[in-house]
């Protein structure tokens, strides 16, 4: 590449990331930009798609969700852990592919309803160890100290992808029907296939040698640090789940809003979190993460308790923008501590549960809050999702302080800090009865 290229895209990688040049981080941001607008777009229309051009009933679609939430969270766990072995790209170049596969076949099912369903069903699942391995990629390649920043970036990415992903769609529609809109799904699925494989490196760490998946397995539900923090994320999740499932209902059938007005309402979301997310995540790099991580959740779910005394949509403003930063605030610190957390060759694993709490909760959030507002009424909601914010907060604050002790008492009087270091990789093999992999050092970053 000559010099002005590869300027360029430097450029672009800091516009874009909000950080200094990391080749590999960039490559991830990319694949995962073209990702957010391919796969992303898809599943706001699966449901639309299933009953206008497969003539499926309410009933059914709700029944492809809910399989596919069921099934998905155990596959990123699975997928993290195999990614600790065959490696990133491994996994994400067959998730992908194979999600690209299933959608391009939804060509062909006519208006079989059973056999489409159930290739939605399987992609979404395919699609979930790829998320594993996105997550695993950044924790690879950035140092401790820049994983807050780095998740930050890939989420910026994302959300690019989430703003470009509805007009395409409704541009592929205008053009064509829904055959055009799954063809151009597919092609772009194929596009993330590709990219990973031509702009991602074959490992930066390389699979652990020596131990049985059930050792590994049992390192990782044995780490109470891990599992504190995965309760956290569940019901931290929970949370957000509530304000992209349950609040849109609410909306448009207790407050009185249009469908549409709804979704304009919706839209700010992402353009917020595209503008703020890296400069919220610089102004904040020096916070504890136990402060970061209990102001995130805070700003996301007592906001909702405003609705018990207004439903005007100014009100509805008002909490959209504050879910917004409280949305980049927790989202990537709570990547970046499960990230620390892991031993260098078990980030997959880890993050894995991570990506698995957080496919748990887009099933479980729609499923209580929707049933609470049936017995209870739409005031029930605010309150319950506010409880789960500070039970969130709870549950986070013990991994935090659990890992403080536990670092020290094996890091033989090392100071570790709480946006520190990650536990003994050494300490932590040795109980699964497996050797670390090499870790090589990242190339030094400038600050940004």
């Amino acid at each position: 590449m000559t010099k002005r290229p590869a300027a360029l895209l430097r450029g672009c990688g800091r516009l874009l990331l909000g950080m200094e040049w990391d080749p590999v981080l960039a490559r991830a941001a990319v694949v995962h930009l073209i990702s957010g607008a391919s796969f992303s777009t898809f599943w706001s229309y699966a449901g639309v798609w299933a009953i206008e051009a497969l003539g499926a009933t309410t009933g059914q679609v709700g029944v492809m969700f809910l399989l596919s939430a069921v099934l998905s969270p155990p596959a990123a766990w699975l997928g993290g852990f195999v990614s600790d072995v065959v490696g990133r790209r491994s996994v994400l170049v067959m998730s992908t592919g194979i999600q690209s596969l299933l959608i391009l076949g939804l060509c062909l099912v006519g208006h079989s309803a059973a056999w489409g369903i159930a290739l939605v069903v399987v992609a979404g699942v395919v699609w979930a160890p790829g998320r594993s391995a996105v997550n695993a990629i950044v924790a690879d390649v950035t140092p401790p100290e820049r994983h807050d920043q780095a998740y930050a970036a890939l989420r910026t990415a994302n959300n690019l992808g989430v703003v470009v992903g509805p007009p395409l769609a409704a541009l592929l529609l205008f053009l064509g029907d829904w055959t055009a809109f799954v063809l151009g799904i597919a092609l772009l699925g194929a596009l993330t296939c590709g990219l990973a494989v031509r702009l991602l490196p074959r490992d930066r760490v390389r699979g652990h040698r020596g131990g049985t998946a059930a050792q590994t397995a049992r390192v990782v539900l044995t780490d109470r640090s891990l599992l504190l923090l995965l309760v956290a994320t569940l019901l931290g999740f929970m949370v957000y789940m509530s304000f992209e499932t349950v609040l849109p209902v609410v909306a448009v059938t207790s407050f009185g809003f249009a469908p549409e007005t709804w979704g304009l309402l919706y839209a700010v979301n992402p353009v917020v979190v595209l503008l703020f997310q890296m400069p919220l995540t610089r102004v904040t790099r020096s916070w504890p993460a136990s402060v970061t991580l209990s102001l995130g959740v805070l700003l996301m779910g007592p906001p909702f308790l405003i609705f018990l005394v207004s439903h005007h949509m100014a009100a509805v403003v008002l909490v959209v923008l504050v879910f917004a930063f409280g949305e980049m605030l927790w989202v990537p610190t709570m990547q970046a501590t499960v990230a620390r957390l892991a031993p260098p060759h078990l980030h997959g694993a880890y993050l894995g549960g991570y990506t698995g709490s957080q496919l748990l909760a887009w099933m479980v959030a729609p499923l209580t809050g929707l049933r609470l507002e049936e017995a209870l009424g739409e005031r029930a909601i605010w309150v319950f999702f506010t409880a789960l914010s500070a039970v969130s907060v709870v549950a986070g604050l013990a991994a935090v302080r659990r890992r403080h002790r536990t670092a020290r008492g094996e890091g033989d009087g090392h100071r570790i800090d709480d946006r520190g270091s990650h536990r003994l990789a050494a300490r932590t093999a040795d109980r699964a009865d497996v050797q670390p992999s090499v870790h090589p050092a990242p190339s030094p970053e400038k600050s940004s």
